[in-house]
């Protein structure tokens, strides 16, 4: 770390100057009160649209806005005009308003612009049953979008109007295989002094936020910081071999189909289900009093006591979330909106797998809850599933220990 010490940059003498014209810029303009953060395929569309039936709750212009990962260049006023206006609060009794954008949760980088321009904002975090998680996203990501360019031909050697059965068979790979290959490049990039490690090093080490941390960590006899989604996965290669993770599998199995869209989505099934690596930066940048972690299965409770523990900690008056829980989930299944709700009985009758994968009442417990037992039912051998069991429990510890308390994922 001594190292990059001589390198650091430091932000210009005349910031303060900068900063008190930019705020004159944004008057009559709301921060957000809160970001969820993520993670993907957790019911960050559920949170966001219960918390935002709360009468003090005033929602944004959309749900995710994204600003400090993709759209940061346009300035805050262009952020900001997302939300709603002070005389807009004042008019309709709102006291907060938020987003949800599920691409700020992996990188460091995002972490240190929101800490910047948003600092005294509470951030959300929720986490679903890594294994379930990872599942869905195998679906999500890579099933459902590989379907529809194979169904519109757009795949090279693939014939045209076939059936889902028949694509999945012969063009596509299955969770084991894609979870084998990945699991076998998670456990080298996040071996002591893996790439994870040294490239997080490399890249933030250096810059004058970044350094601090370092150091404190060191002090502290912490564990070194890891870029998991930066340093895990490498560069695209080629279309038939879109990341090194796949290499053999390819050699193994070729004549299938990876090059889906959203790549960093479906190469990082399991590593987006390790939530304390992109935690860990959020956690050093923000106060612990700053930020919530809710395990997803914590919103089966249709009472929305959950929820409601979540506004409180917001700062919002307490309020009764039941009707608005019982009402359904938001955008589950296939993409249909993230605005778009589905009442559970709904989602009982036509997707069992989706709605985080639990049973949404308060009084069953009967052993034949298809939901209940629907981790059993995740196509995976017996050694593959403990294997990555045994993987995903030990950062899950790393991970409870850095929240301060447990989910129920035994």
């Amino acid at each position: 770390i001594e190292k990059y010490s001589k390198s650091i940059v430091y932000y210009q003498k005349d910031s303060q100057a900068q900063l008190k014209r930019q705020r004159k810029k944004l008057d009559n303009m709301c921060r957000p009160g809160f970001l969820i953060i993520g993670q993907g395929k957790c019911g960050t569309s559920s949170l966001y649209h219960y918390l935002a039936k709360h009468p003090r709750v005033l929602p944004a212009s959309e749900k995710q806005i994204h600003y400090f990962k993709y759209y940061s260049h346009l300035g805050m006023r262009w952020y900001l005009s997302h939300f709603p206006t002070t005389k807009s609060m004042l008019a309709h009794g709102g006291l907060m308003t938020g987003e949800a954008s599920p691409g700020y949760l992996p990188y460091p980088d995002v972490v240190h612009k929101v800490k910047k321009n948003l600092p005294n904002t509470k951030i959300l975090c929720l986490g679903r049953h890594p294994l379930d998680r990872s599942y869905s996203s195998y679906r999500y990501n890579y099933i459902h979008p590989a379907l529809d360019q194979l169904h519109r031909g757009k795949v090279d050697g693939a014939p045209k109007g076939k059936s889902d059965e028949y694509y999945i068979e012969h063009h596509l790979y299955s969770f084991e295989d894609m979870i084998r290959a990945e699991l076998a490049q998670l456990r080298k990039c996040l071996e002591p002094g893996g790439m994870g490690e040294v490239g997080a090093l490399e890249d933030f080490g250096n810059e004058s936020w970044g350094l601090p941390i370092y150091q404190r960590r060191q002090k502290a006899g912490l564990p070194p910081l890891i870029d998991l989604d930066g340093q895990c996965y490498g560069d695209f290669i080629n279309s038939t071999v879109p990341k090194i993770q796949w290499n053999d599998l390819v050699r193994q199995k070729p004549g299938k189909f990876l090059s889906v869209r959203n790549l960093h989505l479906s190469q990082a099934m399991i590593g987006r289900s390790l939530y304390v690596y992109p935690l860990e930066w959020w956690y050093e940048m923000f106060p612990q009093d700053d930020l919530y972690f809710l395990c997803t299965e914590e919103m089966k409770d249709l009472s929305g006591e959950p929820i409601n523990e979540v506004a409180q900690f917001l700062g919002l008056p307490s309020y009764n979330f039941s009707q608005v829980v019982q009402a359904g989930a938001y955008n589950v299944g296939g993409h249909k909106g993230y605005d778009k709700v589905t009442s559970w009985d709904e989602i009982e009758e036509n997707e069992p797998t989706e709605a985080f994968n639990i049973n949404f009442t308060t009084t069953s417990n009967d052993s034949d809850d298809p939901a209940k037992n629907e981790l059993d039912n995740i196509p995976l051998s017996d050694e593959l599933k403990t294997e990555l069991m045994e993987f995903l429990n030990f950062h899950n510890e790393r991970l409870f220990q850095l929240i301060g308390r447990r989910c129920e994922w035994d």
